[in-house]
C-alpha cells in the first residue's frame, strides 16, 4: 500500500517508511524516508483515532467507507497516522 506525507509530499510504498509502535502496541508511521522533518511520536500516533491533523496518510482509490460516522471513526484509527 502507498503512503504520503503530508509535509513534502512524498509518496512511497509502506516498507520505504520507518515505523514504531504507540501505547496501545499498534504499528505506526514514525518519520518520512525522505528526511524532510516530518515524524510521530508515540503519543501521538496513540491519539489518531480523536481526529487531527495526521503526518501520513494512506493513499486510496475510493472514499466509500466516508459514508457514514461509523466508517470515518473506522478509516481514521487505520490511517497511517
Amino acid at each position: 500500500m502507498k503512503i504520503r506525507c503530508n509535509k513534502c509530499g512524498y509518496v512511497g510504498d509502506e516498507s520505504e517508511f520507518p515505523k514504531g509502535r504507540d501505547f496501545f502496541q499498534n504499528s505506526y508511521i514514525a518519520a518520512c524516508p525522505k528526511k524532510c522533518g516530518n515524524n510521530q511520536s508515540p503519543g501521538g500516533a496513540s491519539m489518531r483515532g480523536f481526529g487531527g491533523d495526521r503526518p501520513f496518510v494512506y493513499v486510496k482509490d475510493d472514499d466509500a467507507s466516508a459514508a457514514d460516522l461509523v466508517g470515518v471513526v473506522l478509516e481514521r484509527m487505520n490511517e497511517a497516522s
